[in-house]
């Protein structure tokens, strides 16, 4: 086990899993993973979510509302809403703080990508301590098991400590367990199935 502090670090401090993550991110322009999330009340997420940069979101839902598909445009600000799939009416447009698109912990559509979270991790770990466990397996693949606690009393959206596991081709998270300020589970969200920078098509994000 190897412990990284965010001070008094010594030249002979290992390099920080999450800022190589983070550095591997910026090389990523797209992703694609199926996403698998389970809230502390049971709530359960399934979804295949595609992400473009600069900050173009879509998902495309088999629970709890299958066959819905969800798309945020950066260059609007709004949320679109197809409930019953492409192609059907209604067509909702909503603002990415409209609560019927936030997830069950308040998640916003236009702070979901992986970049975020990795921001938010970062963010905790600089007021605290970041424990490398070691590779473990997962889902059949090695993964870096990362665990970041916060130290001071201030948690990031209501998170005190991440359980993280890093794959390891680009460091993406393909699982991540938040708790809260009493070490309660908040939730659990798995990632696989990934593809990197492929290239969707022209009307992929604005149907």
């Amino acid at each position: 086990m190897t412990l990284i502090t965010s001070a008094n670090a010594a030249p002979t401090t290992p390099p920080d899993p999450i800022v190589l993550a983070q550095e591997q991110f910026a090389q990523i322009a797209a992703y694609q993973c199926r996403i698998d999330s389970r809230s502390a009340q049971g709530d359960r997420t399934l979804m295949r979510y595609s992400y473009r940069k600069p900050g173009y979101v879509r998902m495309d839902f088999s629970e709890p509302h299958r066959g819905a598909v969800l798309i945020y445009d950066p260059d609007s600000g709004k949320v679109r809403v197809w409930p019953f799939g492409i192609g059907t009416l209604p067509v909702l447009s909503l603002s990415p703080s409209n609560s019927l698109v936030q997830g069950p912990n308040g998640h916003r559509v236009d702070q979901s990508d992986v970049g975020t979270l990795l921001r938010n991790i970062r963010h905790l770990q600089q007021r605290g301590k970041t424990t490398v466990i070691g590779k473990e397996a997962l889902a059949g693949q090695a993964a870096l098991h990362v665990t970041i606690l916060e130290a001071t009393g201030v948690s990031i959206d209501g998170v005190h400590r991440y359980e993280v596991w890093l794959e390891d081709s680009h460091g993406f998270p393909t699982k991540v367990v938040s708790y809260d300020s009493n070490d309660r589970e908040m939730e659990t969200v798995m990632m696989d199935a990934l593809v990197f920078n492929l290239h969707f098509p022209a009307d992929f994000f604005t149907p």
